[in-house]
């Protein structure tokens, strides 16, 4: 089957503007769009605000509508806030079920060598990747999965790469729909594979070898890699492997500011302080740490130390399926276990404004602001209470309530009212029994309908299920 149009594909020729019906041609000039709802931006709330896009970017936000003839224009009341980014995710085994192990492990070696885990999930994980034919559907399947729930940037989905195959280049779709920060974002050419983000499964020996760490130190030191997010202490305090992961991650000169530490669930308090010293941050994701450990990062000793955390949800088979799951966890966490360390802003900005500074592009993504790609996503019932009800929106709303997604200003998926108006071509999408849809031109391996199957028929004859795409409870 032909690959469809992809929007990042054509960044000097598409807006969603030119996003036109199936069949119709497409006009050779770029439209503008705008787009009004409140705009949640860093200096606070623009309510009835608009955003002009173009070519890809936010040029103005204006208080009132601006006058531009020939733009399209989305008029809404809902809440606009910019695209959440994941850092720390493992998509590939995203289209797996939930998977819920009969006891807690002391570190993630003892699970990643546990035969229940390998029998189970890795060894069905790579058999998939194996082919290089069912990467691009997997792909298709996760980054939709993480699109329902307003990510438009994502770490970790690397391409059909067994162990040892990284220097294998990366296929084609990875440029579709949601950025793939570590593999291809459109920020840096046209080539898959040029990115300034690495992602690594861990610092010991079985994870890196003293070469690529050398190799990794020296990238940084050069200028050439913004940012190495590396999973480091996941293990409880008490668990000796997992404690000595930081001394050996700073011993190769890769404990600093341009370090993300993911997990960090064995640090102490004076471990954590050191992070800090050094500049490097620690990614938070608490769902999947309780599912396995019992315990997560001593975020509250972070917090105090004035180490930076990000939020993210590690992977669906013991984390949450998106990033807005995930702020809907932590956000429990926060008041049952933390006496209400963080506030809804704080969360919300730890899914989006932090990992892009984080990451080093917070001068491309992570904020509503002029001269910003436009990824956002916007969300219906805006409450007409102060700035701080807002952001309590994304803590007790179902995701359903978001009304549109939008990435490099495309409208990739949403309500299908709004795609409609336009005049986008669709697919239809059940999302918690609700209807929504998905821009058909954005998806990277075609028709999503035929992905899930194609997927669902693969994996049932190796002894497997496909994972659902929301985690809604079934009537």
């Amino acid at each position: 089957m032909p690959r469809l149009l992809r929007p990042r594909l054509f960044i000097s020729l598409l807006s969603a503007a030119l996003l036109v019906q199936a069949g119709q041609t497409q006009s050779p000039e770029p439209r503008h769009l705008l787009l009004s709802g409140n705009l949640v931006t860093p200096d606070g709330v623009i309510p009835h605000g608009w955003l002009d896009i173009f070519n890809g970017h936010i040029l103005h936000l204006e208080r009132e509508k601006p006058n531009l003839d020939g733009a399209q224009v989305l008029e809404t009341n809902d809440l606009v806030f910019a695209g959440f980014i994941d850092l720390h995710n493992h998509p590939t085994f995203n289209i797996f079920p939930r998977w819920t192990p009969p006891h807690k492990f002391p570190n993630r070696y003892a699970w990643r060598d546990w035969s229940a885990y390998q029998q189970q999930l890795e060894s069905k994980g790579y058999a998939l990747i194996a082919d290089p034919a069912n990467f691009c559907d997997i792909d298709e399947y996760a980054e939709v999965k993480a699109l329902i729930g307003g990510t438009t940037s994502i770490i970790g989905l690397g391409s059909n790469h067994m162990p040892g195959e990284d220097n294998k280049p990366s296929p084609d779709c990875m440029r579709g729909l949601v950025r793939n920060l570590d593999h291809y974002t459109g920020f840096y050419g046209s080539e898959v594979d040029h990115e300034r983000i690495a992602n690594s499964i861990g610092i010991l020996p079985r994870d890196m070898d003293s070469a690529t760490a050398a190799r990794r130190a020296k990238e940084i030191a050069d200028g050439t890699l913004d940012l190495l997010a590396i999973h480091i202490a996941e293990g409880l305090p008490t668990d000796a492997e997992s404690a000595q992961e930081l001394d050996i991650l700073e011993a190769h000169g890769l404990l600093g500011p341009h370090t993300a530490l993911i997990h960090s669930v064995g640090l102490s308090p004076s471990q954590l302080a050191r992070v800090h010293r050094a500049g490097a941050s620690i990614v938070w994701s608490p769902r999947s740490n309780f599912e396995l450990y019992g315990a997560t990062a001593n975020v509250a000793a972070a917090f105090r130390e004035g180490v930076t955390i990000s939020l993210a949800p590690d992977w669906s088979p013991t984390g949450s399926d998106n990033m807005w799951e995930e702020i809907q966890y932590a956000w429990d966490v926060s008041g049952q276990k933390l006496g209400g360390l963080f506030t809804s802003h704080q969360l919300v900005e730890m899914a989006s404004g932090i990992p892009a500074r984080v990451a080093h592009i917070d001068d491309k993504i992570g904020a509503l602001a002029p001269g910003m790609y436009a990824d956002l996503f916007l969300v219906h019932d805006t409450p007409d209470g102060p700035a701080s009800d807002f952001y309590d929106a994304i803590l007790v709303k179902s995701i359903t309530s978001i009304d549109l997604v939008v990435i490099n200003g495309v409208p990739v998926y949403g309500d299908p009212a709004m795609l409609k108006s336009l005049h986008l071509p669709t697919e239809p999408l059940q999302v918690c029994g609700t209807e929504k849809v998905l821009n058909s031109a954005a998806l990277p391996n075609g028709p999503f309908a035929q992905v899930e199957t194609r997927l669902r028929t693969k994996m049932k004859a190796m002894g497997a299920e496909l994972g659902p795409l929301d985690s809604c409870p079934t009537p």
